[in-house]
């Protein structure tokens, strides 16, 4: 601690001033002069002067995410070269999940197009880790991705974040993230209003308060006891983005099958208040549970990610960025609940059954890409390459498939469903 401390004494430096530390070490800097260690950069002699007058940041600071995705693809390549290729694979699916997927919200209000290049990159990047067969071409695309991960790291850097970006980026992680939860939440308290069960909301929002907590557990957990790694996290995601894909979609389509005012009427007097016991209530707090975890962790993530980024005077405009989404959310959730509510029955279960389509829509392709971000599935990309990122809509032929799917069969529902009601249509009249 002395040595440390004397080291310090002959230089200042402002606490608020981020530097780049990250190409320095202690042994580097207990060896070497500042002069020796600069060799006429001034970024350098900076550097050197921080870390002198501040040397806790050697070692309180942790790597940014983009020296994490450039380390990785560094240990990758010196996997591939000794001929370990499962394990360079391995290593270059961390590079993305541990490292650029924690800041591409952030990159995204400034420049989505390198997003874009950088993450279609590091995907093929994956393939071939895995082969032997091209290294000169590997070692092109590595080199290139390299260098897009540092015209990132300029780009993310304290100096040039501005707080509108830092806005932005703090307002879109919260609206892409919390939109769907919110969507699914508010879809099954409607429809607990409109089958006259207020009295089983209590399970949604056991459901989706217990999701916020366990996300907050797990947030800490991550930090204080063990390393959740961006891989565990996407499989996670996936897994829950298809289960609630599937149940969304079965939803819908009971919702559509009693669209028809005089059958809900009897479903209502015959069947809700039997069938809604307690095991399918506690099935509905799951599904509400799901639906807000699996956006509740990643949205902890990235906000973590984002105030890496920037200076903590900064902090303000992050939470002022959270706070307007929070506002957005809410009156989205005010919105949905007014008009919702007045819509007459038939029209009401029409409407939410889109809605609960759509949703499993986006979900299985969030679910699908999710997977292929985490190596648990292949990922084939199409002839052409497009990103709808709010539809969950990606350019490889795995996720593409499942939405068709999805799709697919509730046409094939709504035609069947309608053949079936063509002759009690004849009849009543």
């Amino acid at each position: 601690m002395v040595p440390r401390i004397v080291g310090g004494l002959a230089f200042e430096a402002n606490a608020e001033e981020r530097v780049n530390t990250t190409d320095l070490s202690i042994k580097e800097l207990i060896n070497h002069n500042p002069i020796q260690l600069a060799n006429g950069d001034s970024n350098t002699l900076k550097s050197v002067i921080y870390l002198r007058a501040q040397p806790s940041a050697l070692f309180t600071e942790k790597p940014s995410p983009l020296q994490i995705a450039r380390d990785q693809l560094l240990a990758a390549r010196a996997s591939y070269n000794k001929g370990n290729y499962e394990e360079s694979n391995r290593l270059a699916v961390s590079a993305y999940l541990d490292g650029f997927e924690l800041v591409e919200n952030s990159l995204d209000t400034r420049n989505p197009d390198l997003r874009k290049d950088i993450e279609a990159n590091m995907m093929a990047l994956r393939k071939q880790f895995r082969e032997s067969s091209n290294q000169e071409q590997l070692n092109t695309l590595l080199d290139i991705t390299l260098a897009q991960l540092e015209t990132a790291k300029r780009q993310l850097s304290a100096d040039s974040l501005s707080n509108a970006t830092l806005f932005s980026a703090s307002l879109i992680i919260l609206l892409r993230e919390g939109l769907e939860a919110l969507l699914v939440t508010l879809a099954l308290v409607l429809v607990l209003i409109r089958s006259e069960r207020r009295d089983a909301l209590k399970f949604v929002h056991a459901g989706w308060i217990t999701a916020l907590i366990a996300g907050g557990v797990t947030w800490w957990a991550a930090r204080s006891l063990v390393n959740i790694s961006g891989a565990s996290r996407e499989v996670m995601e996936g897994v829950a983005a298809l289960a609630a894909a599937l149940v969304l979609f079965y939803v819908g389509v009971w919702m559509h099958s009693k669209s028809n005012t005089i059958q809900w009427k009897a479903y209502i007097q015959k069947h809700v208040t039997q069938r809604l016991k307690t095991g399918t209530l506690w099935g509905i707090a799951t599904l509400a549970f799901v639906a807000v975890y699996r956006e509740v962790f990643e949205t902890v993530l990235f906000y973590e990610a984002l105030l890496t980024q920037s200076l903590p005077a900064q902090n303000p405009t992050i939470i002022g960025g959270f706070l307007v989404g929070l506002f957005c959310l809410s009156i989205i959730g005010w919105i949905m609940v007014r008009y919702s509510i007045k819509l007459p029955i038939g029209r009401f279960f029409s409407v939410t059954t889109y809605l609960l389509v759509g949703l499993s829509f986006v979900l299985i392709g969030k679910g699908v890409i999710a997977l292929q971000e985490a190596a648990f599935i292949d990922a084939s990309p199409l002839p052409i390459s497009f990103e709808v990122d709010w539809i969950g809509l990606k350019s490889t032929w795995q996720s593409l498939m499942a939405q068709i799917t999805i799709l697919v069969l509730f046409l094939v529902f709504m035609l069947v469903s309608n053949q079936r009601r063509k002759p009690e249509t004849s009849s009543d009249s």
